[in-house]
């Protein structure tokens, strides 16, 4: 039945078929045998199949595909610790798959929507132990990027802020059905001891609004006080910042907002 299954463009589907790349990825994740895991993106259940092998209490794999659906019921449908959910990953609450738990969160994430799902971990991230993914090399290295480099965005500050990065590894794209036309890579994220304690939403539009126009310079963006109080130079730009520059950046512009509505209450 797998064999004659077709992937779909507008699902990203690439499915990974070697045999050697699946048990290293899942070797990434640790599976314990009281781990409550989520796979984003079934498919036709490569690494699925895999994870199961390691008898983690529970996998939840999430799949968009109603085409995929009857050969994962076929290959999984008898093991009780599998759950598969038909829907689009964006459609899911992980909050209610957790018991109470932190979960481990893998997937070959479809590369239309991969930047996406990583950026909802953010949200996500006071439930999960860790994250192994494996997405474009490019989104890669934007994950681990540097400042001052052409790799350095939004997503790598965003990503950086909440998580500890690892590349693990890049996978050339014959090991793919159909061959994508990039080379692909493997990281994986675990949240920081030392999360920041403000609104993730409010942060994420913060930053996305410095990168906006990334050759512009601060000054021309931010309050020339906040920049004083910081002590970041007004003529640098987003892409000069460490990550810390945007946590202390953000944290004062907040603190102005609250002492403005003080003064004005």
């Amino acid at each position: 039945m797998k064999d004659n299954f077709r992937t779909k463009k507008r699902f990203g589907q690439h499915l990974l078929i070697a045999s050697g790349v699946i048990q290293k990825i899942v070797d990434f994740i640790e599976v314990k045998e009281d781990d409550i895991i989520v796979e984003i993106g079934v498919g036709t259940g490569q690494l699925t199949e895999e994870i199961l092998k390691r008898k983690p209490e529970k996998l939840y794999g999430i799949e968009i595909d109603p085409r995929t659906y009857p050969i994962i019921k076929e290959k999984f449908g008898d093991n009780p610790s599998f759950i598969l959910i038909q829907k689009d990953f964006f459609d899911v609450n992980l909050r209610e798959l957790t018991e109470g738990r932190k979960i481990k969160v893998v997937g070959n994430l479809p590369y239309n929507v991969a930047s996406l799902i990583l950026v909802n971990m953010v949200f996500y991230i006071d439930i999960i132990q860790l994250c192994a993914f494996m997405l474009q090399k490019e989104v890669a290295e934007k994950l681990t990027a540097r400042p001052k480099t052409k790799q350095y965005t939004f997503l790598s500050v965003f990503i950086q802020t909440f998580f500890d990065i690892e590349y693990l590894m890049s996978v050339p794209s014959r090991f793919f059905k159909p061959p994508p036309k990039v080379t692909s890579a493997v990281v994986r994220l675990k949240p920081k001891q030392k999360i920041p304690d403000f609104d993730k939403k409010g942060y994420k539009n913060f930053v996305s609004s410095l990168f906006s126009s990334r050759r512009k310079m601060l000054r021309t963006k931010i309050d020339p006080h906040i920049l004083e109080k910081t002590g970041i130079k007004p003529q640098l730009r987003a892409e000069e910042l460490q990550v810390d520059d945007f946590v202390k950046l953000y944290s004062e512009y907040l603190l102005g907002k609250h002492n403005g509505k003080s003064q004005n209450s």
